[in-house]
Parts: C-alpha cells; structure tokens; sequence
C-alpha cells in the first residue's frame, strides 16, 4: 500500500512495515518501521496520527534519549557488573560513563507503533540480560521498558502513581526520582497486580502514605545504618544528637514494591552483597528481611516481636535476616531461632538478645583471641593438608590474619539463651566453627555443640 503519511508499506504478519535509513548519532542505522494492525483492512487513522506526532517531535526525542539510557544504565550497573567483567579503565565503569558513551551501545532496530497509537524504538543493547531494550517515547515523560512490553502495551494512568506499564507478569511498573544522597536517582515503583485488577484503594493510599514519610523512611534508614557500622544503636544516637547530619552511602534504595494488601518496602542494593536486600515500610517501624520475603510478604506467617523484631517461622523455630559488621565489613546473615516445642519465643532467648546487643562492640576482639588461640593449638594437625600462605604460618600468623580464613554464615539463637554466629572454615570442614556468646563471654565451639 502507497500511503501519504506513512508511505510504501507491506503488511507482513500483523503490522505494516516500510524500511529505511536513517542518521542516528552520527551513524546510518537500517530500521524497520511497523505499525501493528489487526488486519489489511483496518484503519490506520490512530497510527498516522501517531506517527505524525513522532515526526514533529523526533528532535526532542533523539536529545531526550541518551539521558534516558544512560539513567537506565546506572540504575542496573550493580547487576550489569556482576555479569560483565571490565577492564580497569573501561569506559563503561560507572564513574566514566556518559551520554555520549552510552549511545554507542545502543542500535536502534525498529520504530513501532501500535493499535492505540503508542510508539517506541526498539533497540539492541549488549549490557542487557537479553541484548534488547525499549523506550516509549509517547508519553509526557518517556521511559525504558522492555520489547515485550513495548509490543503488547498495558499502560494506565493513575492519580497517585502516575504512569504505570504493566511488565506482563503480575506488576506495574511505575517510575521516578529520588535525591537520597544529594543526586537524583531512578527509583522504579513495582505494584502488585494484573492487567484486570489495576491498581487499588488500598495500593493508591500506601503509596500516598509512603510519599508523605519517604524523607523519614530514608532518615530511619540511615540511622540504622549508621548503628550497624559503629556497632550499637545508642553510639549512632548519639552521635545524631550532636546535630550532626550523616548518612551512610553503602546502601541505595532502587525499587519501591507495593503488595495488593497495600504493604510495602524498598529493595536496595547494598555495597556487601550480591543479593538484594529488602526493607520493609510500612509497618510500625523499619525492619530488614530478603528481597524474597518482601515481595511475598502478604502471603507469608509471621510474627512481630518487641525484643526479636521480624520474625518468620521455619522447620526449627523462627529465622529472619540481619545486617551485622564483622572483620569490618558489613554482611547480610541469615538469622535462625531455634524454640522449643511449641515454636514460642521464651523470656530467656530475649533476655540473651537484649544482652547480646548491648554488649556487641566488645565481642570483636574476643573472637579474634579465641580463633587465633584454636589456630595455634591445632596448627600441627591441618598443616599437612592444607596450602598455608606465608602469612599465616605459625610465626607470621596473627589475631588480624587469622579471621580472613573464615567465611561467616548465620547466626543461630536457642531457647536456652544460647546465641552463636557459624562459620566455615578450611581447618575444620566437617562441623563447621561457631563463635558462642553465653555468660556475657565469647567461646570457640565446633557447630555440632550448640545444634
């Protein structure tokens, strides 16, 4: 068909194609225009419009885009750099990135436009997980979204989040900017739903609530933080007290996820870890657990203690997640509670508990005597079969280099007030290691003891 508007197109498999050549970024690209139609016969009217609206507007689109990508780009890089090794001086590490790099990982390959007159580019891409992107460009304020997305579009508007594009799945994805260290920073909005439920009463006031008290929420945040790397809560409060603003910058917020029960909480990656950590919101206080139990939280039994905080039940009692500084590095551990009988917290774990972080500071130095005392004692016995380094053999070794061996698992609590962190470690592979508080003293035991 000869059109005036969209010229010589051919409709192929449920749109109508024209290719072309075009100028973008300095480079010629081979495109394929299609506009989706159900039939040869349908109207065009809605997509000639469309396509007259992309023509008028392409120059601000083409100065839109490498900002976009490149915001895209920053938000994923913790995920990219686990996937992607890079030289030492790549252009593409976070501090040389820019927009005019950027644009030259990205080929557009099509320019869609579908029934309703939504359009977008479709583009290759290699630092996505599977070498393909999206950008919708009709909307106020264009966004990245999927090509899958893009080609079967669910989008509405909504008075509290604004625009949302369902992921197809069982979401809508919302997006917006967040200055939590001073610079703006993409924070992707996640509600729970399908294309049928939309978004509910319920979902619109947790996210209104969540906007009035997000400056709160990052405070608190911070505040917590901060306590994990000084050691103790009182220590950070008191140096909060002093009128003095800190905040801890080795944990970010990158995804506001809201559950149809209108639960909700951040999942923020973190400099420690791999894995994602979650936070959640919007209950009387903040309280970290996995990115897993966050997005089923509503379906998940839990219980809420004052001293033990989050808790959710498991084959031996209860377990959680916790962030603690060990070797001084922070770590997300798994937490395990093992109860009696009736899986009910008892007086004397909460009392160990309330001990436990009173006294966690002093404990440091404690498992450093104790583990290089163990070493020592028990040298002749692995160095055999083990590969010592020069740095730890029995005249160079020392409290510092001799934890570096160990490699920190859980930490594990018992109803008889008991409280212990595992590790494994090369010169005992069979149990395990485990550093023991009980009686207000640190002991080296093998795991097997306390379980």
């Amino acid at each position: 068909m000869k059109d005036k508007i969209l010229g010589d197109i051919e409709y192929q498999n449920g749109a109508w194609i024209r290719k072309e050549t075009i100028e973008v970024y300095g480079k010629s690209r081979d495109i394929s225009i299609e506009i989706m139609s159900d039939s040869q016969d349908s109207s065009l009217e809605v997509q000639k419009q469309a396509y007259k609206s992309f023509l008028s507007q392409r120059g601000k689109y083409l100065k839109q885009m490498p900002q976009i990508f490149l915001n895209e780009y920053i938000y994923n890089y913790e995920d990219i750099q686990s996937r992607v090794e890079f030289s030492e001086n790549s252009p593409l590490l976070k501090e040389n990135i820019n927009d005019e790099i950027i644009m030259k990982t990205i080929a557009p390959l099509v320019l869609l436009f579908d029934n309703e007159g939504n359009y977008g580019w479709i583009c290759k891409c290699g630092w996505t997980k599977n070498n393909s992107i999206a950008i919708l460009l009709s909307e106020k304020e264009p966004r990245i979204i999927t090509v899958d997305q893009l080609r079967n579009l669910h989008k509405l508007t909504d008075d509290a989040c604004g625009l949302l594009v369902h992921d197809g799945k069982n979401a809508w994805i919302g997006l917006e900017q967040n200055a939590f260290f001073g610079k703006d920073e993409d924070l992707r909005i996640e509600v729970e739903g399908s294309v049928e439920d939309g978004i509910t009463p319920l979902q619109q006031q947790a996210y209104n609530q969540y906007s009035m008290k997000r400056e709160d929420y990052f405070n608190e945040l911070s505040r917590m933080m901060l306590g994990i790397y000084m050691g103790s809560d009182e220590k950070a409060d008191d140096m909060l007290s002093t009128g003095q603003k800190i905040m801890v910058q080795s944990i970010l917020p990158k995804t506001l996820f809201i559950d149809k029960e209108g639960n909700y909480g951040w999942i923020c990656y973190s400099q420690w870890s791999k894995s994602c950590l979650g936070v959640l919101l919007s209950d009387d206080k903040l309280y970290f657990l996995n990115e897993e139990k966050l997005r089923n939280y509503r379906q998940e039994e839990k219980v809420k203690d004052d001293v033990m905080g989050l808790l959710f039940p498991c084959y031996s009692g209860f377990e959680n997640v916790v962030v603690v500084r060990l070797m001084n590095d922070v770590r997300t551990m798994r937490m395990v509670i093992r109860t009696e009988n009736e899986k009910e917290l008892n007086e004397d774990i909460r009392k160990a508990y309330k001990t436990f972080l009173k006294m966690r500071p002093t404990f440091w130095n404690d498992m450093k005597k104790e583990m290089l005392s163990y070493y020592l004692s028990s040298y002749e016995s692995f160095k055999d079969y083990l590969e010592i380094p020069e740095s730890l053999n029995k005249d160079n070794v020392d409290e510092n280099s001799v934890m570096t061996i160990l490699t920190f698992t859980k930490m594990y609590l018992v109803y008889d007030g008991r409280i212990a962190w595992f590790c494994e470690s090369p010169t005992d592979t069979e149990t395990g290691l485990a550093f023991e508080f009980t009686k207000e003293k640190i002991e080296l035991i093998g795991q097997d003891e306390i379980i």
